[in-house]
């Protein structure tokens, strides 16, 4: 391949005998031309579609999920699902929102003992900062204490007797390292999945409030998603946007069929104009046969009678 045009590559095809031969116009027309706009511009189009349903779906249920409490939520010890290099350490962590991110300690019978609030800026607040920060905050190892993996994830840890769980969120802190959540993905819809500590036991999963027994205030908020403008800048329900990927893919292919039976009726047209041009007309054919022998005939007599005039005056 060599360059050509602006933005796209000229494509030359090598013989054995090393004779080059400009392919380009050949792989911008027909069906491979067709063939090639589907896997590079069709496909990619829909896959990122469900990429961002996934992605959406995933954003908005952990959001409800990671502050929230269920029968087993109280842990003495959380480590983030995702992990930062050691570049992505020292920048601010992305994604994130300004407000509030609340952790409740709980002590043995599930009572919230202490409320730590860290107040989270976005664009400037890296990893280590709210590591340090939360840690100035409870301000006694013993009670919870946060530490930074070497795989660069951030890992809660509570001391003996006490427990914790998550408060409000503003700041999207728990999204981001993947802190109680239900959802984890990474790609979209190519790994989406339930996280481990669901897949392990399902009494991880929260469906209420501050450790309220019997509480499914967070669940019924989860239901209502389905139902809730969250998708295009919350312009769009999961619902009206999926069907609306299905709605246009229909539509395009119904396009395509008329589009494939106009051309195929314009081929057929060109066909039989073709073959009323080139045709042969068997009985005009035999007609013009018939007179051609005639005359023929008629010649052949002539010539017949002229030379036996000839022969009778020469030999007079």
């Amino acid at each position: 391949m060599k360059g050509g045009e602006l933005g796209m590559l000229r494509i030359d095809g090598v013989s054995v005998n090393d004779n080059r031969r400009d392919l380009t116009r050949t792989f911008r027309e027909g069906e491979m031309s067709e063939m090639l706009r589907m896997r590079d511009e069709t496909i990619v189009e829909y896959q990122h579609n469900l990429d961002e349903m996934a992605f959406n779906l995933a954003a908005q249920v952990n959001k409800l999920h990671a502050t929230g409490t269920g029968i087993n939520s109280a842990k003495d010890m959380m480590k983030s699902t995702f992990g930062l290099n050691s570049e992505a350490l020292n920048q601010p962590l992305p994604f994130l929102k300004d407000g509030i991110f609340q952790l409740h300690l709980v002590d043995p019978h599930n009572e919230i003992l202490e409320t730590y609030e860290l107040e989270i800026q976005s664009g400037v607040d890296t990893l280590p900062d709210i590591v340090n920060r939360l840690n100035q905050t409870v301000n006694d190892p013993g009670l919870l204490q946060a530490s930074i993996e070497a795989d660069g994830s951030m890992l809660l840890q509570s001391g003996h007797d006490y427990k914790f769980i998550f408060g409000e969120d503003q700041s999207g802190v728990t999204q981001v390292l993947g802190l109680n959540s239900f959802f984890d993905t990474l790609k979209g819809a190519e790994d989406l999945h339930l996280s481990q500590q669901i897949r392990e036991n399902p009494n991880n999963i929260s469906t209420g409030k501050d450790l309220v027994p019997g509480d499914n205030r967070v669940a019924l908020e989860i239901a209502k998603l389905q139902t809730r403008p969250t998708m295009r800048d919350e312009t769009m329900t999961f619902d009206e946007y999926y069907n609306g990927v299905l709605t246009g893919m229909g539509l395009k292919i119904q396009r395509n069929k008329t589009d494939q039976a106009h051309q195929e009726s314009m081929v057929r047209q060109f066909k039989e104009i073709r073959s009323s041009i080139s045709a042969v007309n068997m009985d005009e054919e035999l007609t013009d046969m018939m007179q051609y022998q005639k005359a023929y005939e008629a010649s052949a007599r002539f010539i017949n009678t002229v030379d036996e005039m000839m022969e009778t005056v020469i030999n007079m």
